[in-house]
């Protein structure tokens, strides 16, 4: 595996975080929850605004919250893993829900969730 800004990159090959245009899951190393998300972007710069609202205790964000109630504002290690990729948004997201649909990722935000699953909910069990 390789290691870019505190991060655990997947496969091991020259480059997987410099990879734009994917669905992602970021794993909490001290418990093991899951945020699943997607990026039009380089791997690393999402993975680094991730980051960021995680470092500065934000609420607003996923890490920040969730290292604020889940771990008392305790810091905790990450490992990436790209689930999916694809170049257009729109073909991004759907991948996006059925991940979040089917893995139920407890640090993706619920209203997150219930929006992206919506509109694809007819569909879901089409992939499962």
């Amino acid at each position: 595996m390789t290691a870019l800004v505190g991060v655990v990159c997947p496969g091991g090959k020259q480059g997987d975080c410099a990879v734009w245009g994917v669905v992602y899951q970021i794993s909490c190393q001290a418990c093991g929850e899951e945020y699943i998300g997607e990026t039009g972007r380089p791997l690393h710069v999402r993975i680094k605004d991730n980051l960021d609202g995680k470092e500065k205790l934000r609420a607003s964000t996923a890490l920040g919250y969730h290292r604020i109630n889940s771990h008392g504002g305790e810091d905790f290690a990450i490992g990436v893993r790209i689930l999916g990729r694809e170049v257009q948004t729109s073909a991004r997201k759907a991948p996006e829900a059925f991940w979040i649909y089917h893995r139920g990722p407890k640090v993706n935000r619920k209203v997150e969730c219930l929006y992206i699953t919506r509109e694809l909910k007819p569909y879901l069990s089409l992939a499962f």
